[in-house]
């Protein structure tokens, strides 16, 4: 008598659903529902209502500024100078990290100066920016470029080490060049992780062009921050430091968008 044993293939575990757009909307507008309702607790318990004013007041305070337009033009202004220096910071540390990558030597010879310059603060050289570039645009261009530098270099860098070396092997057993195993293996191995040095780099972008504002500018969100200040608008300053943390999160949101827009099979960005 034959004995026959079917096999059995084990069915997929099944894949973890991703949350309903409407129940992710819910959650969010929730969350920052209990966020507002804890600001104004938190102001109407503090012992002087003035020097911590809620989101009523801060709204309030926002719509003024909005209307005689200086809250346009100190937006306008900063994301200007942000502008500028991430573009440029962000080409130059993409450059620095592909040659790094792509050659040992270089890498010896950059490794030292990048390790050095990347625990200087760009506040620390506001005074000698300030001097050397005078009291225009130039140094907080400069400051922010240079903070943007070392995050996408060093990110660049680590997408070029960890590039399989089979990739690599199999592009030159096929025939390719150096220059082609460079333009259609190492290079677009490496976006990605610049893309998410350059998301890490915005953080530092805005934390310095605000620091700069304050010591050295007339226009500008720090420059509103700091002004407020010493008229004790406390309400104002509060619309500084919430308006620099939503540019901040749009701006984030738009790079990730544009990455998944223009370079879409080489981001993985969430």
């Amino acid at each position: 008598m034959t004995v026959t044993v079917a096999s059995v293939r084990a069915s997929p575990a099944p894949r973890r659903q991703p949350p309903r757009r409407a129940g992710a909307l819910l959650v969010y507008v929730a969350s920052i529902a209990a966020f507002l309702l804890a600001w104004q607790w938190a102001s109407a318990s503090f012992s002087l209502p003035r020097l911590f004013p809620g989101p009523q007041r801060t709204w309030l305070t926002l719509g003024e500024l909005v209307r005689d337009g200086s809250l346009v033009n100190d937006v306008a202004v900063s994301l200007r100078r942000i502008g500028a220096g991430f573009v440029i910071g962000s080409a130059i540390g993409f450059a620095i990290g592909l040659l790094m990558g792509a050659s040992d030597r270089v890498r010896y010879a950059l490794d030292p100066y990048v390790n050095f310059l990347r625990f200087i603060s760009g506040i620390a050289w506001i005074q000698v920016a300030t001097l050397w570039l005078g009291l225009g645009e130039s140094p907080k261009i400069a400051l922010v470029a240079y903070v943007t530098v070392f995050a996408v270099a060093l990110n660049t860098l680590a997408g070029f080490r960890a590039i399989p070396v089979n990739r690599v092997r199999a592009a030159r057993s096929l025939g390719a060049r150096r220059w082609q195993v460079f333009a259609w293996v190492q290079l677009p191995s490496c976006i990605h992780f610049a893309l998410q040095g350059m998301r890490l780099a915005m953080a530092g972008a805005f934390l310095t062009v605000v620091a700069a504002e304050m010591i050295a500018a007339n226009s500008g969100l720090g420059f509103l921050i700091h002004s407020s200040r010493q008229f004790m608008a406390t309400d104002a300053m509060f619309v500084g430091i919430v308006v620099l943390g939503l540019l901040g999160y749009l701006c984030d949101k738009l790079l990730v968008l544009a990455s998944r827009t223009v370079l879409g099979r080489y981001s993985l960005l969430a």
